[in-house]
């Protein structure tokens, strides 16, 4: 509520500021266009009364009587239509040669007042304005000269006073507490009779005998009492502390003031402050009120809340309850059924192992049976090749015959029979721990010699080219070789059913490795497969196509090798799998070492 009230409390004093601020503008504005008004009625009397021919006559002829007497009359009847204070005539040394007030006791003729600045300017310059107190008349008011011009100099200067007590009883009327202050910040018209000729603020000693020598503001001259004790400015606007005995001039004021540059014045507006801070009171109490009634409001509101939830909170206990009473037997079933669910993963586990041990013992035998049939065809081979030789021997001692094309192309057969044979043997025999070279042509020559029937199958094109001189890598041969088929059988699995076949490998050296690529054009391997491509079981073949060992089995040997296998795939586009071995030679630098 404090905080309410002080922030409705500082806006609504704000906008009564603001507001007070805007109609001190709007009234000054108007006093403004009614002194200008006032002032401009007069304007062209100095001008025409300096063309006159009276005037001219009189200045030109100060001693002539007649002269004089026209001069009177002429500006006495003038004055009766104007309406001004006073009209009269200074030749060039300042002294009043003619006046409408000629005929009374305080009569301006025969007085000299080249002192006054409207005098000295309006011969300088051409016209002048200025406000003073009147020597003669006791009466201010607001000095309009012009310089009567002669064949061969100025003559003198035509002034004309105006009594500006008429705006000061419109403002008085008006109940406004308004000010006119001059170039020495002196108030010189008010509606306070009491401010009339004291300055602002307090004049320094210095300023205020300078300011006592001009002799404007009459015999007693300027009351250097200020008006206002402090000046500020807050909230956007300027405010004034004014001392006095009056009540309607003491305390605190929202000081507005518009400048009249034509004439070096300003218009001064006072506007009580109090009112306002008892609007801002009003307005801060009645919001604080307001907001004490919605915090009352929003108390009950949450008293009935807390009663609703208490008795929420009393249904929910009683649930409560009977959850807890049911949660064992919750808590048993969701362990049965987990239990249940782990029981079945197992089993199928054991299903799924059962199977892939069940094949790799059928390949293992397929293995040992194909190692045997090798091992029984060499020696028929052998003797095939010996019959074939004695036949060519044969063939030759009788001259040759048409049989010589057939025998030359059933020992190449032999032969191709004899290296397959060879190579299951080789593949099919236990190796030893001991360190081994590997001539990586030869390997994989004899890799895509044991593939060949694949490749032919699906309709492969190779491209390759045996490197030379030969590379030698520190690796098992028939590792390797297992290694290679095992990929070079994958590629051929991918590319079965792609329209273009090609199956690329490329041998490189490189630091002391060499790489072997082999890279293909099938389907390719997701990204998402790629990280589990070397894992036991892994696959992305149908099932019954594969057991997921191949590449597990291929990283082992190549990691015993002492090399690594990586793959880059993109799908759609193909695969390409990279192993990288050291050379032999480095192998026995290290060794050696």
């Amino acid at each position: 509520m404090a905080i309410v009230f002080w922030v409705a409390f500082e806006l609504t004093l704000s906008a009564a500021v603001r507001d007070a601020e805007e109609q001190a503008q709007r009234r000054l504005a108007l006093f403004d266009r009614t002194l200008e008004a006032i002032i401009e009625r007069y304007h062209y009397l100095p001008v025409a009364i300096s063309q006159a021919r009276e005037t001219r006559l009189v200045l030109e002829n100060p001693d002539s009587t007649a002269a004089i007497e026209a001069a009177n009359g002429f500006l006495s009847q003038i004055n009766e239509t104007a309406g001004a204070s006073e009209i009269f005539l200074m030749d060039s040394t300042g002294a009043v040669v003619a006046a409408s007030n000629w005929w009374t006791l305080t009569s301006l003729v025969g007085t000299n007042y080249s002192f006054r600045p409207y005098f000295a300017d309006a011969m300088v310059r051409g016209r002048a304005e200025y406000y003073a107190f009147g020597m003669s008349t006791r009466v201010p008011g607001l000095f309009l000269s012009q310089r009567v011009e002669g064949p061969d100099g100025p003559l003198g200067v035509a002034v004309i006073k105006i009594n500006l007590g008429e705006i000061e009883a419109n403002w008085w009327r008006s109940g406004e507490l308004i000010g006119i202050v001059d170039l020495n910040d002196v108030v010189i018209l008010s509606t306070r009779p009491d401010w009339r000729y004291r300055p602002l603020e307090t004049i320094p000693l210095t300023e205020f005998q300078a300011i006592s020598r001009q002799q404007r503001y009459g015999e007693n001259g300027v009351e250097n009492r200020g008006i206002m004790t402090d000046r500020w400015h807050s909230r956007g606007a300027g405010f004034a502390l004014l001392a006095g005995t009056d009540p309607e001039t003491s305390g605190y004021f929202v000081l507005q003031e518009l400048r009249l540059p034509k004439y070096g014045w300003r218009i001064l507006s006072f506007s009580p402050l109090t009112p306002l801070y008892g609007s801002a009171v009003t307005m801060a109490t009645a919001a604080a009120l307001a907001c004490a009634a919605i915090l009352l409001i929003i108390i009950l509101f949450e008293q009935r809340r807390r009663l609703v939830a208490q008795r929420l909170a009393d249904h929910n206990q009683l649930e409560l309850r009977v959850a807890e009473r049911t949660e064992d037997l919750h808590t048993t079933n969701e362990q049965l059924r987990a239990e249940i669910a782990e029981r079945v993963r197992a089993e199928k586990a054991e299903s799924d192992a059962r199977e892939h041990l069940i094949q790799a013992a059928k390949m293992a035998s397929l293995g040992q049976a194909l190692a045997g049939v090798a091992h029984e065809i060499s020696q028929p081979v052998a003797a095939l090749a010996t019959h074939l030789a004695s036949a060519w021997l044969l063939d030759q001692r009788r001259g040759g015959s048409e049989m010589g094309p057939v025998l030359l192309a059933m020992e190449k057969v032999v032969e191709r029979l004899a290296t397959l044979t060879g190579h299951l043997k080789t593949f099919a025999r236990k190796q030893t721990r001991e360190p081994m070279q590997a001539d990586i042509g030869t390997v994989i020559a004899n890799a895509l010699e044991l593939t060949d029937h694949r490749l032919r199958q699906v309709g492969i094109d190779i491209e390759y080219r045996r490197p030379r001189p030969p590379i030698h890598v520190g690796a098992n041969p028939v590792h390797l070789e297992q290694v290679l088929i095992n990929l070079i059988a994958n590629a051929a699995d991918a590319m079965q059913d792609t329209p273009a076949r090609i199956l690329s490998i490329g041998v490189s050296q490189n630091a002391g490795h060499a790489e072997i690529a082999i890279a293909d054009t099938g389907i390719g391997i997701a990204p998402a497969e790629i990280p589990n491509l070397f894992d036991p079981f892994f696959t992305t073949k149908p099932a019954g196509q594969g057991l997921g060992l191949g590449l597990a089995i291929s990283f082992g040997l190549v990691r015993d090798s002492g090399g690594t296998i990586t793959v880059r795939s993109r799908p759609g586009q193909g695969s390409t799998f990279t192993i990288s071995l050291s050379l032999a030679h480095t192998v026995a630098a290290r060794a050696s070492a």
